[in-house]
């Protein structure tokens, strides 16, 4: 790669492709394309999610436009949606109007971030309960629950994770 400051992974070509990526980072950022659409994000989002985690400094739009080959209003709105969705954050650089971005790559974040989505949509489920009735009313209470439970749990892990990285 000319100006990226990606590392290689094990095992991975370092040789670049016409697109300026190795075949394996191609590779990753499509599949995050692909996995964020599924999820009902536009690819672009995904593909730049996918890009940004393998940087390893913030990245201003100019050069992902002219790394990843898309439009800067569309990769502009990507970001703002990752930053909107705590998946990324932006800095400015001293004496500079230009705005950088960087994946956040904490897991414990990322499952954080999730649980705020799903602790408001057990919220939704619980409102339903009590508007509700019969084999309906027993499926969100119980859909409630489970989300709930998710949610616990996943807190949980992460406390643990964090006590027991802070102690190794």
């Amino acid at each position: 790669m000319t100006d990226h400051d990606i590392t290689p992974a094990a095992g991975s070509s370092p040789a670049p492709g016409p697109d300026g990526f190795s075949t394996t980072e191609a590779s990753f950022i499509s599949e995050m394309g692909s996995l964020m659409e599924r999820w009902g994000l536009p690819q672009a989002t995904g593909r730049l999610f996918g890009y940004l985690l393998l940087r390893n400094k913030p990245v201003d739009l100019d050069t992902m436009t002219r790394e990843l080959g898309q439009a800067k209003s569309g990769l502009s709105v990507a970001a703002r949606q990752l930053e909107s969705w705590a998946l990324v954050r932006r800095s400015t650089r001293p004496g500079s109007r230009r705005i950088d971005y960087e994946a956040v790559g904490d897991l414990q974040h990322l499952l954080l971030v999730n649980n705020a989505h799903m602790r408001k949509f057990t919220e939704t489920l619980s409102s339903g309960v009590p508007v509700a009735r019969g084999e309906a009313r027993d499926r969100l209470a119980s859909l409630a629950d489970l989300f709930s439970g998710f949610v616990q749990q996943t807190e949980a892990l992460v406390a643990d994770w964090e006590a027991r990285r802070a102690t190794s």
